[in-house]
This record gives C-alpha cells, structure tokens and sequence, in this order.
C-alpha cells in the first residue's frame, strides 16, 4: 500500500544523510582553507608565501631547524647554518663574522637573548619573506635560499632590530 507519508520520511532522512555527508566531507578542506596564512593573520604583513609555495616550505623548514638548535642552545648546528661572512648590527656598527670559528667565540655577543628569544617566538605561518630572504621577528635575523636549491643560511643579524 502507497503511503506518501513514508516515501517522505524516506526522502528526508536521505537529503539529511546527503548534508551531512557533504559537511563531513568538507570540513578537513574548510579548515584548511582558515588555517591558511593571510596578511590580517599576521598583524598586516605579508608572509613568506608570496615567494611561492616550495620558497616558503623550504623557509619554514630552516625556521623549525634554527628554533630547534636555538631551543637547545647547540652552537655548532647554528654556526653550521650561517652563511659567511655573517653581517652582524649591533649599536650603530656593521661587522662581517668571516667564518665559522669567529661566530663560536663571539656567539654570546651576536645570538643575544632578544635575538635568540625572537627567533624562538616566531610563528611559522607569518614568517616575513621578500626578495632578500625570510625575516625573524621584526629584522633581528635574515636567512636567504643560497645559490645550492634548498640550501638556506642565515646572512644578518641584528640585535637592535626595529622593523621591515
């Protein structure tokens, strides 16, 4: 016997099943699409990725090795890191580090806490990028893709950094 009644149910409970099959099947590309990094995200300024995606893959990469050696204060990995020479601000002056060794017995003066604190506060997904390279905190480290591809190093750091 025809019952319009049950053909109607059967209906609702599937355009019901169908909605949230589809919510369910969006959601991971919903969230992925806010967690994605906009200029408002990061206080208004622009980030890495307007270099293009494996620029700023490859930055964000150097970014978690830095924090990481930074994290456990391994000098050596650091100093491994850096591209030499080195240009170092630091009150007013300009100085070139010219190789590794110079870095290690100077590292307490050129990787101070604000520096080191500004790199180990540093989100990922608005690291600063443009034309000369990726940015920490407001300029107190540089690091640039060197001519070797995904080879990244560290060019500046700044101490008295104040900005882009």
């Amino acid at each position: 016997m025809y019952n319009g009644n049950t053909r109607f149910r059967l209906c609702r409970v599937g355009l019901i099943q169908t909605v949230l099959l589809v919510v369910v099947c969006a959601a991971p590309g919903m969230l992925e699409a806010q967690a994605e990094t906009s200029p408002a995200a990061c206080g208004g300024n622009s980030t890495i990725d307007v270099l293009g995606a494996k620029t700023a893959a490859g930055a964000r990469a150097f970014l978690a090795q830095l924090q990481a050696a930074v994290q456990s204060n391994n000098k050596e990995e650091i100093a491994e890191m850096v591209g030499y020479p080195l240009l170092v601000l630091r009150d007013g002056k300009r100085t070139r580090i010219p190789r590794k060794e110079a870095l290690l017995s100077n590292y307490d003066r050129i990787f101070t806490a604000p520096v080191r604190d500004a790199i180990l506060q540093q989100k990922a997904e608005c690291l600063f990028g443009n034309s000369s390279g990726a940015m920490v905190g407001s300029g107190e480290v540089w690091f640039q893709e060197e001519e070797a591809p995904e080879q990244w190093k560290v060019i500046t750091v700044n101490e008295t950094a104040t900005g882009p």
